[in-house]
């Protein structure tokens, strides 16, 4: 089965098992809508969760999952990944990706300079943040259309403007 990750566990709220999501989509409504995620930190080992009860606010996401029921099981939930079906997943926009799709992608200058490896997104309020790594070195990339040049899903790479700075 091809699976998406659609958030991400970022911690416990309350004492009942109950766990913030950190969306990995623009429209949080959508997790309404689910039953059950499978859970994981990767694709390859992941659980089926069955969902119980979704709160949606201006500010987060909460889910309570069958089984979670005290503050210290929902803690080892942090940082687990939800995935769906790929065949699920909501039509994006023209310029948006899914998160599988960008991360393990090469960066690239326009001057074929070699960048490093895509290995997080860090979503914030203004725009997602591409954590790019080459050995030991991290960088933020904002996806931005002044920065992202071009996304290349097939083959895995991602062309930018590497704007003076910003490599630095």
């Amino acid at each position: 089965m091809d699976l998406i990750a659609i958030g991400r566990i970022s911690k416990p709220i309350g004492t009942r098992g109950e766990v913030k999501i950190s969306p990995l989509t623009y429209d949080k409504q959508r997790f309404m809508n689910l039953s059950a995620v499978w859970l994981g930190h990767d694709v390859v080992n992941v659980e089926l969760k069955k969902i119980l009860k979704v709160r949606i606010d201006a500010k987060q996401v909460v889910l309570d999952f069958d089984g979670i029921e005290t503050i210290e099981e929902a803690e080892k939930l942090k940082d687990l990944y939800l995935f769906i079906p790929k065949e699920d997943a909501v039509k994006l926009h023209n310029g948006s990706y899914f998160v599988d799709d960008v991360i393990g992608c090469e960066v690239v200058t326009e001057k074929q300079v070699n960048v490093g490896v895509v290995t997080d997104l860090l979503s914030l309020q203004m725009n997602d943040l591409w954590v790019v790594k080459k050995g030991a070195k991290e960088i933020l990339i904002p996806a931005v259309k002044a920065i992202i040049r071009q996304v290349d899903v097939e083959n895995k790479r991602i062309t930018i403007n590497a704007l003076d700075g910003l490599l630095d």
